[in-house]
């Protein structure tokens, strides 16, 4: 199994008892330790890139919360409106009547729809929470602890699986939330689903802990 040193990440041999590097003495958990500093230095960038995403949000991040996913809308939705429009555009061109015409003003609208969809549109995942927006006139902004959370799905269909995107379904305790055309939809609900496992992960151990307390206060 590889090892890597915990304080400067350098590779290591199987049986080192020192880094070459830096001279750190090494332990069994070097891997591990080197993972989890590292990932807590990505946390810590994304979160400082992030902090005016939660402005715009009106939210605090809560004690040791991290975040650990963003996803928008994919950008190849404006791929058949802009078609649908060019084709039109053209064919109002080589015959100049009002009806073609209207229709090339409609894909423009639809164009605009999909571009204010894209620009008004996001989904975040923490080790706690998930919380985004969804919505074009009228807007709906979710914010659900991971305990809130009954279950998380992932649907999209050819276009969709061509382009890498699909829909996001999270269903709260009262509300289904559905997040279309989601860049990296599949990977986005594995990470829900891995930090909502997580999340029980550490009810238990809570729960047990508490018990243990109240037994040894006996």
């Amino acid at each position: 199994m590889v090892k890597y040193c915990p304080n400067c990440g350098e590779k290591l041999e199987d049986d080192s008892v020192f880094c070459m590097e830096c001279g750190t003495k090494i332990d069994g958990n070097s891997k591990s330790s080197y993972a989890k500093e590292t990932i807590n230095k990505f946390s810590e960038n994304v979160n400082e890139s992030f902090q005016n995403l939660l402005d715009v949000y009106k939210i605090s991040m809560m004690k040791d919360e991290k975040i650990i996913k963003r996803s928008q809308i994919h950008k190849g939705i404006f791929i058949a409106p802009i078609i649908f429009s060019l084709i039109w555009f053209l064919l109002f061109l080589m015959i100049p009547i009002p009806f073609m015409f209207l229709i090339f003003l409609l894909s423009l609208v639809w164009l605009v729809i999909r571009f204010v969809a894209y620009k008004n549109n996001d989904l975040i995942l923490t080790n706690k929470r998930v919380f985004g927006k969804v919505g074009l006139i009228s807007t709906t902004q979710m914010q659900s602890p991971l305990n809130m959370i009954n279950s998380v799905a992932f649907s999209n269909g050819i276009i969709g699986k061509l382009l890498g995107y699909g829909t996001v379904h999270v269903v709260t305790a009262s509300t289904l939330y559905k997040f279309r055309f989601i860049r990296d939809g599949q990977t986005l609900y594995g990470d829900i689903f891995q930090q909502l496992e997580l999340a029980e992960k550490e009810k238990l151990q809570e729960h047990a802990e508490a018990i243990a307390e109240a037994i040894s206060k006996k």
